[in-house]
């Protein structure tokens, strides 16, 4: 008995280590982004109750736009690190990047007039403005 719990607490620990580690970094990513801008917000507990949930979704969204071109990278890594990409690749990389560009600009749009409709518009601007920084 004691051995077959081993055996399913052994599998189950396989299947946690092999679960994708990044949307745990995402996840973690998001939470410290959400966590810099309402601190330097400093809204208060009504407001950045509304505006928290916009905030993850903003970040979720801005990772799905972003995802299609990191993939490409990510197929051609090695032949650009050799300095091989082909003119097609070279094309399907820059025209990859230009879309995930337009993409975030309509996101980021999308965004601040979800948070003027909670926030006063120059609250909703600085807030855009930090959402968008890097957060260490």
């Amino acid at each position: 008995m004691i051995r077959m719990k081993q055996i399913v607490l052994t599998a189950i620990l396989g299947l946690i280590m092999a679960l994708p580690v990044q949307h745990v970094y995402a996840g973690e990513k998001d939470d410290a982004h959400v966590s810099y801008v309402l601190k330097n917000m400093k809204l208060s507990k009504e407001d950045a109750a509304k505006v928290k949930p916009l905030l993850y979704a903003y970040y979720k969204e801005m990772s799905n736009v972003k995802a299609s071109h990191k993939a490409l990278k990510e197929k051609y890594s090695k032949a650009e690190d050799a300095g091989k990409l082909t003119t097609a690749q070279c094309d399907e990389l820059f025209e990859s990047k230009q879309k995930q560009e337009v993409a975030q600009l309509a996101v980021r749009k999308a965004y601040y007039a979800k948070m003027k409709t909670v926030l006063p518009a120059a609250k909703a601007y600085k807030l855009m403005k930090l959402a968008n920084d890097k957060v260490k």
